[in-house]
């Protein structure tokens, strides 16, 4: 009944409040809330990049150190082979006589 009982000029007056407030928020949040905004997104995807640059440093630590296990490895064998070259030679000479006296191992 409030609403029947409003002129015209009240409900214009109404209506130009409410556009005016509606206008002033949209300053409001253009002026303060979207930069706000922005800069949050913007952290955050510096964020994300620091992240990403730790992650692609660990992952060439992981692949250097891998090549350093296999390349390890690889010299294991050499070394086991060597070893076992040296063995069968030392087994020969005994078996031969060339050496008077077995070599103890430890």
């Amino acid at each position: 009944m409030a609403e029947a009982d409003k002129t015209a000029g009240e409900k214009l007056v109404n209506s130009v409040a409410l556009t005016l407030i509606a206008r002033v928020a949209m300053v409001v949040a253009t002026g303060l809330i979207l930069p706000l905004a922005l800069f949050l997104g913007q952290r955050g995807l510096s964020t994300v990049d620091e992240i990403s640059r730790k992650i692609d440093s660990m992952r060439e630590a992981a692949i250097e150190q891998s090549g350093e296990i296999k390349a390890l490895r690889v010299q294991a064998t050499a070394q086991q082979q060597i070893l076992a070259d040296h063995e069968a030679r030392v087994r020969i000479l005994e078996a031969t006589g060339r050496v008077a006296q077995p070599i103890a191992r430890p």
